[in-house]
């Protein structure tokens, strides 16, 4: 994913609408949506930020997720 949230303005979805599903968490604050096919995760928007988006960069064309420098993250703790 990610590491920032990306403005709507420079997020487009460019094909596969019809083909997401919507899936909320618990407190339903951050809308994940995934793949009805292949269960892949291509982004989620937040209640906490309206219109900002974070991506799952393997789902970006042109770029290499293997080439990105990674920062793991546990869900609490920056590792």
């Amino acid at each position: 994913m990610s590491s920032d949230y990306i403005a709507s303005e420079y997020f487009q979805l460019i094909n596969g609408e019809k083909d997401l599903s919507l899936y909320q968490w618990g407190d339903r604050d951050v809308n994940h949506w995934f793949c009805k096919s292949c269960g892949i995760y291509p982004f989620h928007d937040s209640i906490y930020e309206p219109g900002k988006y974070r991506v799952n960069l393997g789902c970006v064309g042109g770029i290499n997720p293997r080439e990105l420098e990674i920062r793991q993250f546990d869900g609490a703790n920056l590792l």
